[in-house]
């Protein structure tokens, strides 16, 4: 079994193979979208550059299967993209654990928490991560809503601005609470200086803070809402419902494909029937694994 680097001219044979194995829930990961442009934009995104941590596996010259991993060093995190293996389950026994062991020997020092993830339907990464180790998190839920939805929403009753870099002290407390060892922290959503990637909203009612939402556009053209959170002394106010509404337009507006996508944990009965009263419908269940970390 050789798992080998990918040479830049056959970047594309790879790309063909991941989009076509995306495009089967039951086959990619979803941390990834399942259209060809979409996915080599996401890849494109990726840091380091996906070229250079892809690793793939040949059959008569042919690339039959992948993965690759990105890491961000300052916050100790990795995710393994993939694996993905055209074939039946012969083919993924023979590729998919020496491929995952290819993006994990990759990984500098002192990256305490590893993570890959897939559609409940993914049942062969499933057995995967059983045979690893990994440990599955509780599923959660993609939802989506339309322009059209958008147009139907309540204006928002509370005040809703943008924030900036002189509000992180005073989202923290429930930006950690509510999104323990996240992949953005305060300081990667609200820069001294702003960049652009994110978009930030705040609620108040006079100088009480009562929630904040952040979103950005994905590379794949989709609107995406990363977070929204009230404090517990601050619900039912309509906080919640604000921000959502305002985060949501603004990302319908922004987005080429005018849409807003957002995840929600299982067990936060709640804001899904929120999101399903404003006309997000379900798009799909995902469940990540976790390395054990040494500690």
């Amino acid at each position: 079994m050789t798992i080998t680097p990918v040479e830049a001219d056959a970047l594309d044979e790879v790309l063909d193979l991941v989009a076509t194995e995306q495009a089967e829930r039951s086959r990619g990961t979803t941390m990834l979208g399942d259209e060809r442009d979409g996915v080599a934009a996401e890849l494109g995104d990726l840091e380091p550059a996906w070229a250079s941590t892809v690793r793939v596996a040949r059959e008569d010259g042919r690339v039959v299967a992948a993965s690759l991993v990105e890491w961000d060093e300052e916050n100790a995190r990795a995710w393994v993209f993939g694996p993905w293996v055209a074939g039946g389950d012969d083919a993924w026994a023979r590729w998919a654990r020496p491929l995952v062991d290819a993006a994990l020997a990759q990984l500098p020092a002192g990256i305490d928490r590893v993570e890959m993830a897939g559609d409940v339907a993914n049942v062969r990464m499933a057995a995967l991560a059983e045979e690893l180790g990994w440990p599955a998190g509780e599923v959660n839920h993609v939802y989506a809503a339309s322009a059209t939805a958008a147009a139907g929403w309540p204006d928002p009753v509370l005040t809703i601005r943008p924030a900036t870099a002189a509000d992180r002290e005073t989202i923290r407390p429930v930006h950690e609470q509510e999104f323990p060892a996240t992949y953005a922290g305060l300081e990667r959503l609200l820069p001294d200086e702003p960049d652009g990637k994110f978009h930030v909203l705040l609620a108040e009612e006079g100088s009480r803070f009562l929630g904040y939402a952040a979103g950005r556009v994905q590379p794949d053209g989709d609107g995406y809402l990363d977070y929204l959170a009230v404090p517990d002394a601050a619900r039912g106010r309509g906080a919640g419902r604000d921000l959502l509404v305002a985060i949501g337009r603004y990302l319908v507006d922004a987005a080429p494909h005018h849409d807003v996508n957002l995840t929600v944990q299982d067990h936060r009965t709640p804001a899904r029937r929120l999101y399903e009263s404003l006309g997000f419908a379900l798009q799909l269940s995902m469940v990540g694994y976790e390395r054990p970390t040494s500690g």
